[in-house]
């Protein structure tokens, strides 16, 4: 059986032909991720791919960082959150702790007074008919909305499914509520979870609707479709227009299956480089290892399991930029400089003129404004983002011009939202750049880049001629930092009095600097300073820049890099080569009187169920978990006849302590047919 792997990372769009019986990789495609258009770059990818066996394939699978890459940058569409069951003045109180979770802004919620049945001795409905009248000017700035309700075991989310219904007949923009997502118990992390899942529900359905249009053209729309989820595992492209927020991480989890898959160890860290970000995650006996916690990724907390991965702000198109005269990497992506030129010649031109001018700068004067999304006519958007937008529709324009033309201020722009929202871009130097200058990546001329680090020689402490080896240490020095802190943080988990940002970095500073001498062979002027802080598994190398740094950073930890031949495309690989498994847990909660079980509560089908003997309630939690198992299955894209197993687990506070639940795990699996 034949099958397509796509993954659209933030730089680089890969795929893949493979046979599923023999894992063997028949056909490869590499091109430039077109954000402004998916579709082109999707198109371009499979162009490479021989004709014949796309027409054999019998699946396709996509990996993406595009969810991964908007929480890192805090970038996504508008969205809201529908909050039932909270008062005002708590969300107000919570402001602080909101913002730990991701929720930065407290406007974004939407607070409904309610208090569900089973829970309160008065309880009451939301004002739906108030909600209804008001639903349009509530969310008319918004791009989707996601709908929480508190309790909702009390009355099985009853007050979800309601205002969902309501806001349907209302709205024609996505909705999504929290009982689809997460049964987390934590509500602020389902809270975070729900509107990220909000707001990444139009990039998904941008990225599926590419896909489509793709296939369309080469009539192979016929090609079931799949997505990878958080743990690695596929899912059908109902659940992922649906639920986006389970593709958190999908390309590190399509990284680690598929370089798993190519590098054939047991026991590997897993570092994974790209346009924006470097993952990073563990093999253990040659599975990927699985948070026990909701994942975390950029600002937001999430109620989201998946794989136990880290994203780290460092990839080839990281901003390098400066402050005080000194060279830093940012933790922002830009469009390479070489590559903006490429398009468009007149930013060489531009450039030039800037570095005849033999001037300096405290602010970074030197990079662009890119247009990546037309907003002409869409509301929400103030007169200047929209002459903003107008105005870079004519090309890239550096930041003088582009302050000379919207009548800007170069210390208060105005463009913070347009980039956040992914509308407008910067382009400047990054790592690609000096990988271009070096030699060590083909396809672009470095007359720009060039011209960028002469204006960089005049407002940093480095020469011309040192930038590039500067630059290259400093990605160095970040990818070495990272892996070892996540190593350590592995180590030593749950002693957060060792582990914590501010009493690692400066160790860790103090390490590299150390690794690179010992590496270098020189020797150290306090000999017993001497720290040697190695890593005891292999790095497994992804990604297409990631020859370029890992080698010397294994060297640093003293350890060894593998680098596949086919490790550029891993991401594709892992894509089509996921599981298509689907797992739930229905917890039968015991309940007490003083010291006594009196029954046990099952909540099910909006409902909440007490059952008073624990086999009864074991059998009920079963067969429950079944049916759900089935409906989660068929949902996911397992088919009608998957594998089905159900166990049960108890939850005590001690091994022999007090019973507090007896969670029902249900696991289905996609039937091949024979």
């Amino acid at each position: 059986m034949l099958g397509i792997g796509i993954d659209t990372g933030g730089t680089c769009t890969d795929a893949v032909i493979y046979d599923l019986d023999t894992r063997e990789i028949l056909a490869t495609g590499k091109t430039q991720t077109t954000k402004s258009n998916l579709e082109i770059g999707i198109g371009k990818v499979l162009e490479q791919l021989p004709d014949d066996l796309l027409r054999k394939a019998e699946a396709i699978a996509l990996s993406t960082t595009l969810a991964t890459n908007a929480c890192v940058e805090n970038k996504g569409s508008r969205a809201k959150l529908l909050l039932i069951g909270a008062a005002p003045e708590m969300i107000e109180r919570l402001q602080k702790t909101l913002s730990g979770y991701g929720i930065n802004d407290i406007s974004q919620i939407v607070v409904l007074d309610a208090k569900p049945e089973n829970l309160f001795s008065e309880p009451y409905d939301p004002d739906w008919d108030d909600l209804k009248k008001k639903a349009p000017e509530l969310f008319n700035d918004c791009d989707s909305v996601g709908i929480v309700q508190t309790y909702p075991d009390a009355n099985g989310g009853r007050f979800e499914m309601t205002a969902l219904r309501l806001l349907q007949e209302e709205l024609t923009i996505p909705l999504t509520i929290a009982y689809d997502i997460s049964q987390e118990t934590d509500i602020l992390k389902v809270c975070a979870s729900t509107l990220l899942n909000a707001r990444l529900i139009p990039l998904i359905a941008e990225f599926m609707g590419a896909v489509h249009h793709v296939m369309e053209k080469r009539n192979l729309e016929n090609i079931p479709l799949y997505i990878v989820r958080s743990d690695g595992s596929l899912m059908s492209e109902e659940m992922a227009r649906t639920c986006p927020v389970e593709t958190l991480l999908c390309g590190p989890a399509a990284s680690v299956i598929g370089g798993c898959d190519l590098a054939g160890e047991k026991n590997a860290l897993v570092v994974d480089m790209g346009g924006t970000t470097t993952d990073l995650a563990l093999i253990r006996n040659h599975d990927p290892a699985m948070a026990k916690e909701g994942i975390m990724i950029g600002q937001y907390k999430t109620a989201i399991k998946g794989l136990d991965a880290q994203a780290v702000s460092l990839g080839g198109d990281t901003a390098v930029r400066y402050r005080d005269g000194k060279l830093f990497l940012d933790t922002v992506r830009v469009i390479p400089i070489s590559m903006l030129a490429a398009e468009y010649p007149h930013v060489t031109t531009d450039l030039k003129k800037l570095v005849a001018e033999n001037t300096s700068h405290t602010r970074w004067i030197h990079e662009f404004f890119v247009l990546q999304k037309d907003i002409a006519g869409k509301p929400g958007y103030t007169e200047y983002e929209q002459k903003v937008c107008e105005i870079l529709k004519k090309g890239p324009l550096i930041m003088r011009e582009f302050l000379r033309k919207t009548d800007g201020d170069l210390y208060h722009m105005g463009t913070d939202r347009l980039e956040q929202e992914g509308v407008i871009m910067r382009s400047g130097l990054t790592p690609t750049d000096i990988m271009i200058i070096k030699g060590d990546f083909i396809g672009y001329k470095d007359t720009a880049a060039k011209e960028m680090i002469r204006f960089f020689a005049r407002n940093v402490d480095d020469d011309e001629a040192s930038i590039p080896d500067r630059i290259y240490s400093e990605v160095h020095r970040r990818m070495y930092k990272s892996i070892a802190s996540f190593a350590l943080c592995h180590e030593f988990a749950g002693k957060a009095d060792f582990y914590t940002p501010g009493n690692i970095d400066v160790l860790l500073d103090s390490c590299y600097e150390q690794a690179c001498a010992r590496v270098d062979g020189k020797d150290m002027e306090d000999s017993t300073a001497l720290m040697n802080l190695t890593v005891p598994i292999p790095l497994i190398g992804i990604g297409a820049p990631i020859h370029v740094f890992l080698g010397h950073v294994a060297d640093l930890l003293g350890t060894r890099a593998v680098i596949t031949p086919y490790s550029h495309v891993a991401n594709a690989v892992g894509a089509i080569a996921g599981r298509r498994i689907a797992r739930l847990d229905l917890p039968v909660v015991a309940k007490y009187d003083g010291y006594s079980i009196i029954g046990y509560m099952i909540v099910a089908n909006q409902q909440q169920y007490m059952i008073k003997r624990r086999p009864d309630a074991v059998e009920f939690g079963k067969k429950t978990a079944l049916e759900e198992i089935k409906k989660r299955a068929q949902f996911q894209g397992l088919g009608d006849d998957p594998l089905i197993e159900i166990e049960t687990e108890e939850v005590r506070i001690r091994p022999s302590g007090v019973l507090l639940e007896i969670v029902v795990h249900a696991k289905a699996e996609y039937r091949k047919s024979e």
